[in-house]
């Protein structure tokens, strides 16, 4: 059995954290979750973890939303990006920093998946 999870998609979460939404330019909240707010830890890995407990569930799939690969102006994107020193400001700047946080959302998720239940499959889509 395969479980799977529609990341960054979770209107109840949306709904519940405003904060943890990923905003446009103009700081308008967009239908998805960041991957740099607490969004990851608080409810994706404890899911992960409740699901890699199912013995039957032998591979996890976590399909990314196409705009977590986006520039994101929320707080905890700026907040990174200032602490790596990088330029707020420039959109080339920010779109590389976005898709660097989708490749270390999957590096870090293998290696939590890893942790929990050695050997469990993790495929990303």
């Amino acid at each position: 059995m395969k479980a799977r999870c529609l990341v960054c998609h979770d209107p109840a979460q949306a709904e519940q954290h405003p904060d943890w939404q990923q905003r446009d330019v103009a700081g308008q909240p967009r239908r998805t979750l960041c991957l740099n707010s607490p969004y990851v830890a608080k409810v994706l890995w404890p899911w992960m973890t409740h699901a890699a407990g199912d013995p039957a569930c032998d591979a996890l799939e976590f399909e990314i939303s196409a705009e977590a690969g986006e520039p994101c102006w929320c707080d905890a994107c700026a907040l990174h990006l200032k602490e790596a020193g990088l330029d707020l400001n420039d959109p080339a700047v920010r779109k590389r920093f976005a898709l660097d946080s989708v490749a270390r959302f999957r590096k870090e998720t293998a290696a939590y998946a890893e942790a929990v239940r050695p050997g469990l499959k993790v495929r990303f889509t």
